[in-house]
């Protein structure tokens, strides 16, 4: 009866190994898109230049004043699919908001749940250490996420 038990306890355990293990990222993965929804909706988001570069800032301005947060997402085409490598904050609200970026898989952030309307601009920085590609930027904590196509060069 004991032997059973030990058995029991040992596959209940290697179940957990193998359970936690599978849920575990390796290093150099890519991480899917950050909301699998968003689909590319110029008419909703228009960024300004869509064509930039590294360390560079984007304007995004939002023709029917869409209502959004600040937090946005930088996703890399990667085959046929999007890979989330960074999230943005803008300085949407206006005077006194930070622009940032933040490295997916870096230090949690926290960022301010309020919404953001009218036209825009709202910018957004594009990381000094982004490699040169073809992008998306999503907005992060909208409704209803929606993204614009862009590119960056080197």
């Amino acid at each position: 009866m004991r032997v059973c038990f030990l058995m029991m306890r040992i596959l209940l355990l290697l179940l957990l190994v193998v359970v936690i293990a599978s849920g575990c990222s390796e290093a150099g993965s890519i991480a899917g898109p950050a909301d699998p929804e968003a689909q590319l909706q110029p008419e909703l988001m228009v960024a300004d230049p869509a064509v930039t570069s590294p360390g560079g800032v984007v304007a995004l301005t939002f023709p029917e004043e869409t209502t959004r947060g600040v937090l946005f997402i930088l996703e890399q085409r990667v085959g046929n699919s999007w890979a989330h490598r960074f999230d943005l904050l803008s300085d949407g609200p206006g005077a006194g908001w930070k622009r940032s970026w933040h490295p997916v898989g870096a230090e949690p952030i926290a960022v301010e749940d309020i919404g953001v309307g009218g036209p825009g601009p709202d910018r957004v920085p594009i990381p000094e250490v982004a490699e040169p590609g073809d992008y998306r930027i999503c907005t992060g904590n909208a409704g209803e996420n929606f993204c614009v196509p862009i590119r960056i060069g080197e």
